[in-house]
């Protein structure tokens, strides 16, 4: 639902007809990218019975990611990660243990990607986060097929990250010029921080990295960094784990943390927590 400035209903938006999807097909909370009120990107998880994973040609039923480009009433473009069997063995079980369950052992719906975040480049590309491969993707808009351009993180990173560089089940993310930025939930080893990369996406190298962390915090899930200007963000905690805040304003340059929201309920979190002007 679309709300104006009065929060007065402007517009209701379901997924249009595909070869994926009927019309009105539930969306995912996810994320939603509205580029204006004719054109926008949508999210959805779909659960499908797939035969392309390796080392189960009689099916494994899955969760997969569908993503549906919108304008004017028609799509225009999709991606879904099932026509990619690559990514089945980049599945990561820090943030859900039957994440790779492929075999329907405990789980006939394994979440084996996780989308959570996207946005679009300058370039017209699709930035996507996808927490389950603990990776960032870039998609191609222009291609049908053949539509991911690189992986930075996770097991199939092109970027030649180290292992403290690496993002571990990762939320939200965004992007302004080459100078992309993620809620590092960091599941591994409970230790969440705002991380930053400056990259060169033509010869896929990084040129700068920069991780924040507030002394031991920690967010098992959800999650979201912004920055407000110089070493001055806005953080969003997520599913906290060791205390009920909700969301900091940290300035970085100092140490100093400026503003903090605690949540009564301790057993309650937030999504996200983003700042606007």
């Amino acid at each position: 639902m679309i709300l104006d400035e009065n929060f007065n209903e402007v517009k209701r938006i379901t997924f249009e007809a595909s070869d994926t999807v009927e019309k009105g097909h539930p969306l995912d909370g996810h994320d939603f990218l509205m580029v204006d009120l004719d054109h926008y990107f949508l999210s959805g998880y779909i659960k499908d019975t797939v035969y392309n994973i390796p080392d189960y040609p009689d099916g494994s039923s899955v969760v997969y990611s569908y993503l549906q480009e919108v304008q004017d009433g028609k799509v225009v473009w999709d991606f879904k990660t099932v026509d990619y069997p690559e990514l089945y063995q980049l599945t990561v079980t820090d943030g859900k243990k039957d994440a790779n369950d492929f075999g329907n052992v405990t789980t006939d719906v394994p979440d084996y990607v996780h989308f959570n975040a996207m946005r679009l480049t300058e370039d017209g590309d699709l930035i996507v986060s996808y927490r389950h491969l603990s990776s960032i993707l870039c998609l191609d808009r222009t291609k049908k097929t053949d539509q991911i351009k690189w992986f930075l993180s996770g097991g199939n990173d092109q970027f030649g990250l180290c292992e403290v560089e690496k993002t571990n089940c990762q939320h939200y993310v965004t992007w302004d010029g080459n100078y992309i930025m993620t809620f590092d939930n960091h599941n591994s080893n409970q230790a969440s921080r705002v991380v930053c990369y400056y990259v060169d996406t033509d010869a896929k190298k990084l040129k700068a990295f920069r991780g924040y962390a507030v002394g031991n915090k920690f967010s098992m899930a959800c999650g979201s960094a912004q920055r407000v200007k110089d070493e001055l963000f806005v953080i969003g905690w997520g599913c906290a784990a060791k205390d009920a805040d909700c969301m900091s304003v940290v300035d970085f340059s100092t140490g100093d943390t400026l503003l903090n929201v605690t949540l009564d309920n301790p057993q309650d979190f937030t999504y996200r927590c983003v700042y606007y002007e």
